[in-house]
C-alpha cells in the first residue's frame, strides 16, 4: 500500500490507497461490505452531514453514501451517542443497522421493527432486569464519587442537550482528568468498569460545570465513557459480526480517536483520519495494528475520498 503521507516522522502507519490501485490493494478492497464508521470527526465534521471538512456547504458525503448502497456496501455508525442520537442519524441517513454508546447498543435492523441487545461485555446483565446497565452502574455511586474527587475537571456529559441519564449502558462524562488516577477509583467499583477516552471534544453545548474554559474553543477536553470492562466500540462491532454471520475481512473500520483504534483488531481494515492525531496518544495506538491505514485528508474529506477508493476496488 502506499506510504507516502504519513503525518508524524516517527509515524510509519501507511497513507489510505488512492486511485489508481495496485493488484494487491484493489483484492483487499473489494472484499469489504461492511463500513463501520465513527460519526464526529470520521464521517461528519461538526456533526452536519451537508458540509465538508472545512465546513462549507457540500454535497460530498451525501452522494458518497448513495454510490456506497448502490454498490451495495452497508454503512454502520459505530458511535458514543446514545438510541436516540444514533437511530435519528439512521433514519434520516438511511442506515439499515447501527452501533451505540461505543458498542453497548446494537441494532441489526432498523426502521419500524428495529431487532436491537444490549451488549455488556464482562458486566453482568440479565435482559430481563427493568433497569438498564446505565442505572446499574449509577447505583453504585461510583458517578457520584468522580464527580465529587474532581469539581470543576470532570462533570457529566449531555449529548446535545440530553440528560446523560438517558443513556442506557455506559456513562458519558468530559473534562481533564488524569486516566489512570480515575481507572484506580474505577477498579474500587463492584461492577467490573474501565474509563474510555472517545476523544477531545471541540465546542462546550449548554451548561458546565468545567473551570477556566471556553465553550467556543475548549482546550484539552475529552469526552469520555464509564464502560462495563470488555465492551468497546470493537468488541461492539464484534458481537455485532456474530449476529450477522459476517466475516472479519469483509469489514472496514474508521475512526478518528485513540479509542477507536482498538477496532482495528475486529476489522479487515481499520482507516484513521489524519485529524485524530490532535490527539498524541494515537501514535502509539496506531502502532500496534499492522492493518491500520491513515486518511490522506481530514474527516469527511478524507472518509469520502477513502469510500471512493473502496468503490473504484469494485468496479
Amino acid at each position: 500500500m502506499s506510504n507516502s503521507g504519513t503525518p508524524h516522522p516517527t509515524h510509519t502507519t501507511p497513507a489510505f490507497p488512492t486511485i489508481p490501485l495496485s493488484t494487491q490493494e484493489r483484492a483487499r478492497l473489494a472484499k469489504i461490505r461492511y463500513v463501520m464508521t465513527d460519526l464526529d470527526g470520521t464521517m461528519l465534521t461538526g456533526a452536519s452531514a451537508v458540509q465538508n471538512s472545512s465546513k462549507l456547504p457540500s454535497t460530498q458525503l451525501i452522494k458518497t453514501l448513495v454510490d456506497l448502497r448502490n454498490a451495495g456496501i452497508e454503512v454502520v455508525p459505530v458511535s458514543g451517542r446514545n438510541r436516540a442520537m444514533t437511530f435519528e442519524d439512521a433514519r434520516i441517513l438511511s442506515f439499515r443497522a447501527w452501533i451505540a454508546e461505543m458498542g453497548g447498543l446494537i441494532c441489526t435492523k432498523s426502521g419500524s421493527q428495529p431487532e436491537w441487545t444490549y451488549f455488556t461485555g464482562d458486566m453482568p446483565y440479565k435482559h430481563t432486569s427493568l433497569k438498564t446497565p446505565h442505572d446499574l452502574i449509577c447505583e453504585t455511586g461510583i458517578v457520584d464519587e468522580l464527580i465529587a474527587r474532581y469539581p470543576g475537571k470532570l462533570e457529566t456529559y449531555h449529548d446535545n442537550y440530553v440528560g446523560f441519564e438517558y443513556r442506557e449502558v455506559s456513562v458519558a462524562l468530559r473534562g481533564s482528568v488524569e486516566a489512570s488516577e480515575v481507572q484506580a477509583i474505577l477498579d474500587s467499583c463492584s461492577l467490573p468498569l474501565y474509563l474510555a477516552d472517545n476523544g477531545l471534544v471541540k465546542r462546550i453545548n449548554g451548561s458546565t460545570t468545567l473551570k477556566g474554559i471556553t465553550m467556543e474553543h475548549p482546550q484539552g477536553i475529552h469526552t469520555y465513557h464509564i464502560m462495563p470492562h470488555g465492551l468497546t466500540k470493537g468488541s461492539g462491532i464484534a458481537q455485532f459480526a456474530k449476529l450477522m454471520h459476517i466475516e472479519k475481512d469483509q469489514m472496514l473500520a474508521a475512526g478518528d480517536s485513540p479509542a477507536d483504534c482498538e477496532m482495528a483488531d475486529f476489522v479487515g481494515t481499520f482507516l484513521f483520519m489524519k485529524n485524530g492525531f490532535e490527539h498524541d496518544d494515537a501514535y502509539a495506538e496506531l502502532a500496534k495494528h499492522d492493518n491500520a491505514f491513515v486518511s490522506n485528508l481530514p474527516s469527511t474529506d478524507g472518509w469520502c475520498e477513502a469510500m471512493q477508493t473502496l468503490l473504484a476496488a469494485r468496479a
